[in-house]
């Protein structure tokens, strides 16, 4: 991908981004989970700082249904993380290069109600 074209799309995630705030603020989008947002605007967030870094590889869907439960691959306390650092700390810590192989963390609950968490990296600790 050419520079030009990588920024051109990293504008249009960031007006996505906003776009979407917006319209969730004045009532006009329901559904959308704080958690979900954060992810998106600290995927944005990583394509600027990251070399390489594609944001569509990090889901940021909150799913539930039939006893699992996934969450997106970034947390609330992760996004904050990462906004507390600079770009250069952001690669030099290695978050980048952890946040491109990010999971969703996910939960399931048996029918006796036991639930288990699959275990996952943390991108920013």
């Amino acid at each position: 991908m050419t520079s030009l074209s990588k920024t051109t799309s990293r504008k249009g995630l960031r007006f996505l981004l906003v776009a979407l705030t917006l319209l969730m603020t004045a009532g006009w989008v329901e559904g959308l989970r704080e958690d979900e947002l954060l992810c998106e605007e600290t995927a944005a967030r990583l394509a600027d700082c990251c070399p390489d870094f594609d944001p569509s590889v990090l889901e940021c869907s909150y799913v539930s249904g039939c006893g699992t439960t996934t969450f997106p691959a970034i947390t609330i306390a992760e996004s904050a993380c990462i906004d507390d650092l600079s770009c250069s700390q952001l690669i030099g810590r290695g978050v980048c290069a952890r946040a491109a192989k990010a999971t969703q963390p996910t939960e399931h609950t048996d029918e006796d109600g036991t639930t288990t968490t699959e275990q996952r990296v943390e991108v920013c600790p």
